[in-house]
């Protein structure tokens, strides 16, 4: 693509490799589920063959707004797209011309096979129906929440304690390159039912799910105790987000044959004296609102609502 200088007084452009920072830095602020490390992948770490176009506007050497339009090949069919402009700079039509590229390469590059998505946090209303602008359509909310971890370190490992017992399981902490076959291996357990992106029997190409998840992740295996064989029968992710004390949970999935006896809530009180043993300061999670047993364990740890995030789809054709 050829920069050139939009009416609103902005280069719109290529994204190139030096600025990749600076366009996550804003498209962070933009985005739902999407946290620093997918972003950077999605933008950083392409692999040949994978849609993908990402545009920044440049103002006076500056990078003042971004947008792109990713695959996630976990999700084959989906594309996501997120625009984000600066604060200060908003309402100056950057975000317009910005999307504007995007529907056209779209229109060029893009089939009835293909899904546009995308996750933009609850607190930016402006974001949502500038969305909505585009044809995409709000399919679910996750609620966001957050679990300040400072003092709660005797009641931590006393609940992690009962609640494994009374769901029957042994928690094991692990890492994500420490044993990746067996991690997901239970993710393929544990995902039917769960949302997704994109449309409705969305498939998933777990093959391609380790894309989803940072080197540095922390992982935490269930395992029932009264199993012949140590097989997980759910796990939860946890990984700590550049720039601030907190932690965030990645994932967290069940096998369908043991949800209903508790092994999320004790995935969850194990995650929460991890993060805090680790020296996390806080805990941010999201769950999808309509999930009423997970947002009332959330409740009875005592987590507090934060910020959550819209999905949004829309076929493309």
């Amino acid at each position: 693509m050829t920069a050139h200088t939009a009416p609103v007084n902005a280069t719109i452009r290529a994204l190139r490799p030096a600025d990749v920072l600076a366009a996550v830095d804003l498209l962070v602020l933009a985005a739902g589920g999407d946290k620093r490390h997918r972003l950077l992948d999605q933008l950083a770490h392409t692999e040949p063959g994978d849609l993908h176009h990402a545009v920044v506007a440049e103002r006076s050497g500056v990078i003042v707004g971004a947008g792109k339009l990713t695959a996630e090949p976990a999700f084959p069919g989906t594309i996501s797209a997120l625009v984000a402009v600066a604060q200060g700079d908003r309402g100056q039509g950057i975000g317009t011309a910005l999307a504007a590229e995007l529907a056209g390469w779209a229109e060029r590059h893009l089939g009835p096979q293909h899904v546009l998505t995308s996750a933009i946090r609850d607190d930016l209303d402006g974001g949502r129906r500038f969305a909505q602008r585009y044809g995409l359509v709000v399919t679910r909310h996750s609620v966001g929440w957050r679990f300040d971890l400072a003092g709660h370190g005797d009641d931590l490992a006393t609940r992690a304690t009962q609640t494994a017992d009374a769901a029957g399981v042994r928690i094991r902490l692990t890492e994500m390159q420490a044993e990746e076959p067996v991690i997901f291996e239970c993710i393929g357990r544990t995902v039917q039912g769960l949302p997704l992106p994109g449309a409705e029997g969305q498939e998933v190409d777990l093959a391609q799910t380790r894309r989803m998840f940072p080197d540095h992740a922390t992982v935490l295996l269930a395992e029932l105790r009264d199993a012949p064989e140590a097989t997980p029968c759910g796990l939860t992710v946890i990984t700590p987000q550049a720039g601030s004390g907190d932690w965030y949970t990645v994932y967290t999935g069940v096998a369908v044959e043991q949800r209903g006896r508790g092994v999320a809530v004790a995935l969850k009180a194990a995650a929460l004296k991890a993060a805090h043993d680790a020296g996390a300061g806080a805990v941010t999670t999201h769950n999808d609102d309509g999930n009423e047993p997970i947002l009332r364990a959330n409740r009875a740890f005592g987590m507090q609502p934060s910020v959550g995030y819209w999905s949004l789809t829309r076929p493309v054709g």
